[in-house]
């Protein structure tokens, strides 16, 4: 489904003119709006992206991705097949274990503004394979939503939210109402992933 067809679902069931321009150019900016809290607030296999990079001999540092939220796991592919993953260390752990003077096989890692460094300067050429949240928002009205059905509805729920909160009066609370569905929604999605990757039932605390 493209951007705009559902912006004007959206507009269509707030009673709203879909010739208005300004609403239908407004929508898409609280599209992107909402679909900036997917990956914030939930995770789905669908907000989930693998990308490589060639750690050069020598080297201890790569770059993230340019769509990068978080990571998951950052990992090499060792010559039987099996993947190593890397520690991820606090400021304090990693600072006792760094040393890029030298070189040896990395172990750690940590990632500060859109730098992933390891702990040592790598003894061979690796590929590094970062599995990581990616942004969402990147969208214009032209564009295939890339979520499922049930994201789709989620995402009308946040338009709404943003719209009855910040462009029209509401004296009714919508805007309340819609941003509850909307975080219910979010929960739900996050709920899904979590029995996907551990499966049976997930006990709330």
């Amino acid at each position: 489904m493209l951007i705009s067809e559902i912006i004007t679902e959206v507009i269509t069931e707030i009673g709203g003119d879909t010739s208005d321009s300004t609403l239908v150019a407004n929508m898409l900016l609280f599209a992107k709006g909402a679909l900036r809290r997917f990956p914030l607030f939930s995770r789905s296999r669908l907000l989930v992206d693998v990308a490589y990079s060639t750690l050069a001999l020598g080297d201890h540092y790569l770059t993230t991705p340019t769509d990068f939220i978080r990571e998951i796991s950052i990992y090499y592919v060792e010559s039987g097949g099996h993947r190593k993953y890397l520690e991820k260390l606090t400021e304090g752990e990693y600072g006792s274990k760094v040393n890029t003077s030298t070189t040896g096989t990395i172990s750690y890692y940590r990632i500060y503004g859109n730098t992933i460094e390891f702990d040592v300067s790598t003894n061979v050429e690796r590929v590094i394979y970062i599995e990581y949240f990616k942004e969402v928002d990147d969208v214009e009205s032209t564009d295939t939503f890339f979520g499922s059905t049930d994201m789709l509805e989620i995402l009308k729920d946040g338009m709404k939210a943003v719209y009855y909160s910040d462009y029209t009066e509401d004296d009714k609370g919508m805007g309340d109402k819609k941003w509850g569905l909307f975080k219910a929604g979010l929960d739900e999605l996050d709920s899904k992933y979590m029995m996907s990757e551990h499966g049976g039932h997930i006990d709330e605390a």
